[in-house]
């Protein structure tokens, strides 16, 4: 999965798992799939990047 775009669906599927911050303290799995997503974000970022600066 080395797509932007698909890197970006998941991010936003994981994001979609975690309650409301009002909903009360994260649960580990929460924190993680967060984490994950920021991840993911992070590499479509990269990706992104890199295919800009190979276009100039």
């Amino acid at each position: 999965m080395r797509n932007p775009t698909d890197l970006r669906a998941r991010a936003d599927e994981l994001e979609s798992r975690v309650s409301p911050v009002t909903a009360g303290p994260r649960t580990d799995d929460e924190r993680m799939w967060l984490e994950k997503a920021a991840a993911l974000r992070a590499e479509a970022n990269q990706i992104n990047a890199a295919d800009r600066a190979t276009e100039k």
